[in-house]
């Protein structure tokens, strides 16, 4: 009990520390184009890959098996598979935000401002969605 309860924890403060990288991310969107803050853009990038994998780490440590004991079958097999699948896609969405970002510092990003912002906007909403599902999921069969 006591070893569940310290990683339940710990995927919490992992997902507490993502969703605090979201909150710099739409800070930094909404600075778009009037101010890039180039510190904030290097934490983020250095940030970003190990506290999304981080957090893919623990859930499939943790709230996998959990979604595996409580469903059957076929349902227990789709869910999880479309958990890796939004892993994947993060996981790929991360490293072209990382790639955006070092072409802005560098002064030859291929996207307008508009484009950037969006699609900052579609990832830090998007991680923030998939915390709210997984965090009821893990309540549900926690």
């Amino acid at each position: 009990m006591q070893q569940r309860f310290s990683e339940h924890h710990e995927l919490g403060q992992a997902y507490r520390d993502l969703l605090s990288l979201c909150d710099r991310l739409e800070t930094l969107a909404d600075s778009i184009p009037r101010r890039i803050d180039a510190a904030s853009c290097r934490v983020i990038m250095a940030e970003l890959p190990e506290k999304l994998r981080r957090v893919h780490a623990l859930e499939e440590m943790i709230l996998f098996p959990a979604v595996e004991d409580q469903r059957t079958g076929e349902d227990r097999g789709a869910l999880i598979a479309r958990l890796r699948a939004e892993h994947d896609q993060d996981d790929r969405a991360a490293i072209e935000l990382v790639r955006v970002l070092r072409a802005v510092l560098d002064n030859r990003a291929s996207l307008n401002w508009d484009a950037i912002g969006y699609m900052l906007r579609g990832f830090f909403e998007t991680v923030r969605r998939h915390v709210a599902t997984e965090r009821l999921l893990l309540w549900r069969h926690g």
